[in-house]
């Protein structure tokens, strides 16, 4: 199709002349034209759903392990089961919430356990450190 077609503008149009009994009105070549082209975008639309499911799954799984950690490394009374209760919220959250929480978490985690931020093991006693731990986010 040439021109960019606004679909839900296009899906309306089509609800109104079917819902109006007006079945002479639909243009069925641009129907057809505009079938393929959703069908493209339809195709993407999965394959993002598919990546955001993907990435939202990632983020859930490395917030819960941090903040389990630092539960566990807390050791106050009933800060496990806050901390469970929390982990159990996650799915529920929108992502710019999650990606909030994960910069929460995880800076509560790096200031928990500042050694986990370090080189890996085998070049730890070498010349190459860095100063700058930043190089590890």
């Amino acid at each position: 199709m040439a021109e960019r077609t606004n679909h839900r503008e296009f899906v309306a149009e089509l609800q109104n002349k079917l819902n109006e009994e007006q079945l002479a009105l639909v243009d069925f070549d641009r129907l057809k034209k505009w079938l393929a082209e959703i069908d493209v975008v339809l195709e993407a639309a999965e394959k993002m759903c598919g990546d955001f499911s993907l990435l939202r799954r990632d983020y859930i799984e490395r917030i819960s392990g941090m903040t389990k950690a630092l539960a566990v490394a807390d050791r106050k009374n009933g800060c496990l089961e806050s901390a469970l209760a929390f982990v159990e919220t996650l799915d529920s959250l929108e992502a710019s919430e999650l990606i909030a929480q994960y910069r929460r978490i995880s800076a509560c985690f790096r200031d928990a356990f500042p050694a986990s931020f370090g080189l890996p093991s085998g070049l730890q006693h070498s010349s190459c450190r860095t100063k700058d731990l930043s190089v590890f986010k």
